[in-house]
This record gives C-alpha cells, structure tokens and sequence, in this order.
C-alpha cells in the first residue's frame, strides 16, 4: 500500500525539477532575446536619428548617395536589399516585441 504514495511523491519531485530547469532555460533565453531587443532598439533609434539629420539637410544626403554610388555601386545595391530585407523583418517582428513587452510589464 505504501507503494503508490512513494512512487506519487517521487514522481512529484522529479515534475517540480523538471520545473524548475524549464523555468531557469527559459529565463536564460529570455535574457538572450532581451539584449537581441536592445541591439534591435539601438540601431532603430540611430537610424532615425539619421534620417532626421538627412530630412533636415537634404544636400546633405544627396551629397552622401552620391559619393557611395561613386565608389561602389554594386555594393549599393547589396546593401540596400540587405536593408530593405532587415526592415520587411523588423516591420513583422516589432509589434510582436511591443506587444511581449507589454503583456511582460502587466504581469508584473
């Protein structure tokens, strides 16, 4: 009869460590996607700190699209596709973001 209680709360135990590592993988993820978010964050705001800089002083950008289709345009259009890519990301995965942050702030 003893049995079944022993192997209950055996069986306990090992569901509370799995647990337990589950919650410490997924805090250790969370940390990863965290500092991804920030980087992400980083490069959004210096490229719209730059392109403000650009609208505020058109001859300016003229002046830079200019010399880099002097020096390499293939490379030009590399980076552009690369770019234009990262954005087409970026415009799937922020909301995403947004709303992870959001749901991240009201749980606490």
């Amino acid at each position: 009869m003893k049995r079944r209680p022993d192997q209950l709360a055996l069986r306990r135990e090992a569901l509370l460590l799995k647990i337990r590592a589950q919650r410490q993988l997924m805090t250790l993820q969370l940390q990863d996607i965290k500092q991804s978010t920030e980087v992400a964050e980083l490069g959004y705001q210096c490229a719209s700190n730059a392109v403000g800089v650009l609208r505020r002083r058109p001859l300016l950008a003229v002046a830079i699209g200019a010399g880099l289709l002097l020096v390499k345009p293939s490379k030009i259009v590399s980076l552009s596709r690369t770019a234009l890519n990262t954005w087409q990301i970026w415009k799937i995965i922020a909301p995403l973001i947004k709303e992870w942050k959001s749901s991240a702030h009201s749980d606490e």
